[in-house]
């Protein structure tokens, strides 16, 4: 078995694999000052609550956007293992990063790059509608070009109502119009729709720019929602990062093996 850790500025998703199969996942708030022994022990109590003797697991593998973490995953988490944890990493990634800036680009990123081009084939987009919109393209040679990055929907909200009195917050859903009959309306067809131009308007780009046949994944919180919305994104998929790590675990070994 194979634990997946895909340590989020909002959340960490945890992903129990056995082989290739998901068998379960669970969802811890993201604190930066969580400790070692904290972390262990809620990873180690959300096995037992699955009745997963930790001695079961072969590794754990982690990606993560929170640098401050680093150490306490590591001093947490390994000694379920015995050491046997991996962190992806630009240095460590199984593919290449054919960007200006390699040691820059977010673990997550590749995660999600390494799955989709593997899982659906290259070129593809995959889009990550997490605490920020990622836009991570893999090239027709399986290679990661980098993309683009978009403030999140609910963060764009947020700030908005933040800076103005007379706006309060309201559930980010599509309306029926984009004419809005009232103040929660208004700003459903503003930020929820505008949303959905920004991401159909950046896939049209990319497609000029690779080609019209470039495919495109969503995931992440709000994946599905704009998957539903837009018939620029051809395909959805909820785990796509906890696959790619765990895909990156297998080429590792089979690098090691060799």
């Amino acid at each position: 078995m194979l634990l997946a850790c895909d340590v989020g500025n909002t959340n960490i998703v945890l992903g129990l694999f056995s082989g290739s199969d998901l068998i379960t996942r669970w969802r811890l708030t993201t604190n930066r000052n969580r400790t070692a022994d904290e972390l262990r022990l809620s990873v180690s109590g959300l096995l037992k609550e699955s009745d997963v003797e930790t001695g079961c697991l072969d590794g754990i593998v982690v990606a993560s956007v929170v640098p401050s973490l680093g150490p306490a995953l590591r001093e947490g988490l390994g000694p379920l293992v015995n050491d046997h944890l991996r962190c992806l990493t630009p240095s460590t990634s199984p593919i290449r990063l054919d960007v200006d800036e390699p040691w820059s680009v977010g673990a997550d990123r590749i995660a999600n790059a390494v799955a989709a081009s593997r899982l659906y084939g290259a070129p593809i987009l995959a889009i990550d509608f997490g605490t920020a919109v990622n836009f991570d393209l893999v090239g027709p040679d399986g290679a990661f070009l980098s993309g683009a990055i978009a403030p999140e929907m609910h963060l764009a909200a947020r700030a908005l109502i933040d800076r103005a009195a007379q706006l309060h917050s309201v559930e980010l859903t599509p309306p029926p119009s984009v004419i809005g009959r009232s103040t929660q309306s208004n700003l459903q067809s503003g930020i929820v729709l505008g949303y959905f131009d920004l991401v159909a308007g950046l896939i049209r780009r990319f497609r000029a720019e690779v080609g019209s046949g470039l495919r495109t994944i969503a995931t992440g919180g709000k994946g599905r929602m704009f998957h539903k919305a837009l018939d620029e994104i051809d395909l959805y998929d909820a785990d796509l990062t906890l696959t790619g790590l765990r895909l990156c675990w297998e080429a590792w070994a089979a690098d090691h093996s060799s």
